[in-house]
């Protein structure tokens, strides 16, 4: 959104397993448009005509009946899978809320009546009673209550794109926003790139250094770190690529961090 420069390399099992699981998407979405007429891979998003500079692709576009979901694709190691299948301490019933928010983002820029969400196990090998391939799938409709939250998924996107679009604006008068991550709290003391201990993501953030060099609070650009003020350059209108991409590493990232 910014452009800042990264601070840091991701080292090279992270860029492994996200082109390991971008590879297995690519599979399941070339078998998903020879069976389904309808199937659209990557389906591009623009949700700035709703008032929001979030844009990106989904991972697929299909229908059923006269209703039209989007598809979200996830590759997990055993472990995180299952996690997912014993509900991760929530219930079987839900995904991960960011997985539910990504997928519920561009179901609302393509006015789609639904998500699915299709959790698919990349492991070679029988481990933790997963076996290699195995699928989880979820379908909300957008006005369907997810159980662990009690909140429908049109809410929890209406609330998550209010919170981005006042990102966007702080970003826009010059102010890098507070560090603050949603379901973590305030993050006062983030942990050194790739440390052992402290808020996963930011043991893998590729602005580890500039951000721990900041307050916890709001911080005007010229007050920031030199790469910051260097590089610090918002457009100003952004067709934003880099949500699933970060999404995706989300994913690889948290294995490793598991």
């Amino acid at each position: 959104m910014a452009q800042v420069k990264e601070s840091e390399e991701l080292p090279y099992e992270t860029l492994i397993a996200f082109h390991l699981g971008q590879a297995m998407h690519e599979k399941v979405q070339q078998s998903l448009t020879a069976m389904w007429d309808d199937f659209e891979a990557e389906a591009p998003v623009d949700l700035r005509p709703f008032g929001y500079d979030v844009s990106g692709h989904a991972d697929g576009l299909f229908t059923i009946g006269d209703k039209k979901y989007v598809l979200e694709l996830k590759t997990m190691t055993a472990f995180p899978f299952k996690l997912a299948l014993k509900g991760d301490g929530t219930t079987t019933d839900s995904p991960k809320i960011e997985h539910i928010l990504q997928a519920g983002i561009y179901a609302y820029g393509l006015e789609a009546d639904g998500i699915q969400i299709v959790y698919v196990s990349k492991d070679a090998s029988y481990r933790d009673g997963v076996k290699p391939g195995m699928t989880l799938e979820f379908r909300f409709d957008m006005d369907d209550v997810v159980p662990s939250v009690n909140t429908t998924v049109r809410e929890l996107v209406e609330q998550e794109l209010s919170r981005l679009k006042v990102i966007s604006d702080e970003v826009e008068s010059g102010m890098i926003p507070a560090r603050f991550v949603p379901d973590e709290g305030w993050i006062e003391d983030p942990p050194r790139y790739a440390a052992s201990r402290g808020y996963w993501r930011c043991r893998y953030c590729v602005f580890n250094i500039d951000c721990r060099a900041l307050p916890t609070q709001a911080t005007p650009v010229e007050a920031s770190t030199p790469n910051i003020q260097n590089s610090w350059d918002p457009p100003a209108t952004e067709f934003n690529e880099h949500i699933s991409f970060y999404t995706s590493l989300d994913d690889a990232t948290e294995e490793e961090a598991k």
